[in-house]
């Protein structure tokens, strides 16, 4: 009695269409479970959200600051001109925290490191101690506002960093729904130890220029040229947190007017990020 079995050709037919298959259905897969961690991105910016505007009503509506320096390391307030105890710095994991962050502010709301995390975000944190990873990593960051002769060029956002200003309040801010407070930046120098990291330029969040993850550019943090730097990126969206306690993922560069000078201020050219109403479509 004969006994059929599969030809050669049949064998690689099957083989060649399973390949097939496999090349179509794998980058399904990835961007289902790219949209399954941006899901869980923007839970964590909601929370983190929420925190911040609890933060407020206990604050006279007034928004967290980006940094408070550390009374405990600084003999001067605002510098560290001498005596300042090596502890607070970076080479030792067992001193007290250089800077009070924004993450510092909002805890005793959230009550979960776990959330500043994007799920996304695979930048290796570096405290410069040599071993990585002592504190938490830190995904987001929050709209920088300083008044003064770049207040509507630059540092027209929300939360202030330097100690010469204060952060808006809730009253200052034209249409919450309408102006972003939080945006996601990936860094290796963000983390719990740190800060939750600013850029003193609103502009690089629409920057066409800035790179978008997994791309980066690279800065000097604890050797030459060791330090990334990448604004978030799921599916080619970011996700966005806005004043009013909302978030969404959005286009970055849909959140104004490219280039954003003093013409694009003059004109009241659109701008998402922009504290004053003046800026909103």
């Amino acid at each position: 009695m004969s006994r059929r079995a599969f030809t050669l050709i049949e064998l690689l037919v099957v083989i060649a269409i399973i390949a097939i298959l496999a090349a179509i259905l794998f980058p399904v897969f990835a961007q289902a479970r790219e949209k399954a961690r941006q899901a869980n991105c923007i839970s964590n910016v909601k929370q983190l959200l929420l925190g911040a505007l609890m933060y407020t009503q206990d604050y006279d509506e007034k928004f967290h600051r980006l940094l408070v320096l550390n009374p405990t390391c600084y003999t001067n307030p605002g510098a560290c001109t001498g005596g300042c105890p090596s502890k607070c710095w970076n080479n030792d994991p067992n001193g007290p925290d250089q800077a009070i962050g924004a993450e510092d502010m909002l805890n005793p709301y959230v009550k979960n490191t776990g959330v500043w995390k994007c799920p996304s975000d695979n930048v290796r944190r570096d405290d410069c101690t040599g071993p990585n990873g002592w504190w938490y990593p830190i995904s987001y960051s929050f709209t920088h506002f300083q008044p003064g002769t770049y207040e509507n060029t630059a540092t027209f956002g929300l939360c202030a960093y330097y100690a010469s200003a204060d952060s808006k309040t809730t009253a200052e801010v034209g249409r919450p729904a309408q102006t972003v407070l939080m945006y996601e930046l990936w860094t290796m120098v963000s983390y719990g130890r740190h800060m939750s990291y600013w850029r003193w330029d609103n502009r690089n969040i629409a920057d066409p220029n800035w790179p978008d993850a997994p791309n980066y550019f690279t800065v000097n943090w604890c050797g030459t040229g060791d330090a990334q730097f990448s604004l978030g990126n799921h599916n080619q969206v970011m996700t966005i947190g806005w004043a009013d306690g909302h978030a969404k993922p959005m286009r970055r560069r849909q959140l104004m007017y490219w280039p954003w000078d003093q013409t694009a201020v003059n004109n009241r050219m659109f701008n998402y990020i922009h504290w004053n109403e003046a800026f909103k479509p």
